[in-house]
């Protein structure tokens, strides 16, 4: 009797998880064709043929989903940096440039960055918050590590840099991924939009950050 209720609950548990995946899903389809404050959960769950309660048995905010999202995002991003800095020898220039090069395949991350401080977390319960700073600082545990080694610096000073690096990466994000309204805004105001190579700037920031301090 035991074990076929540890299995219910197993299954339940299976069955929510595809579910909430399936919610994030469709929230960053819809991220990619709108802007957040555009997005509600009635649209989401539109999207998905339900509802609007029916989204409350799993998210009881947009801005829960969209934390979700950052870190399932966050997460890929640092696994594969980790990855590509295990297949080389570290140097100030290989960790610059894999780091570099890692970031901008997952642009999609800091697009979910540009919004995090300043619209996501002021508008999340404090609960939901910690939950979501505990597991983002896991997150980080294992490129922290390599980074404590390689640069010789504390957490708190590797946390700091980190934050520095994703900080500068919305700023070129601006500058590589322009927005609709941005381009005409441009034109209409007769300036150059700038084009930039995203792994060359952000590569030399970091080597700037990481061994000129």
């Amino acid at each position: 009797m035991i074990m076929k209720k540890n299995f219910i609950r197993a299954k339940s548990q299976e069955n929510k998880n595809i579910r909430i995946q399936q919610i994030m899903d469709t929230t960053d389809k819809l991220f990619y064709e709108k802007t957040y404050h555009e997005i509600t959960l009635t649209m989401i769950a539109k999207e998905m043929n339900l509802a609007r309660g029916g989204l409350y048995k799993y998210v009881t905010s947009k801005e829960e989903i969209f934390l979700m999202i950052y870190l399932q995002k966050q997460g890929i991003m640092l696994q594969d940096i980790v990855n590509n800095l295990s297949r080389d020898k570290i140097n100030p220039d290989s960790l610059s440039k894999v780091i570099s090069q890692t970031i901008y395949q997952h642009l999609d991350f800091i697009k979910y960055h540009q919004i995090l401080n300043a619209i996501i977390e002021t508008n999340v319960t404090v609960e939901k918050l910690a939950e979501f700073k505990l597991k983002s600082h896991k997150q980080m545990t294992s490129l922290f590590n390599i980074l404590e080694r390689v640069l010789q610096k504390n957490r708190i000073q590797i946390y700091d840099l980190y934050l520095t690096i994703l900080y500068h990466c919305v700023y070129l994000y601006d500058r590589v991924a322009y927005n609709k309204n941005y381009v005409k805004a441009m034109k209409l105001a007769n300036l150059e939009i700038e084009n930039i190579d995203f792994v060359e700037h952000l590569s030399h920031f970091i080597h700037i950050i990481f061994f000129n301090n």
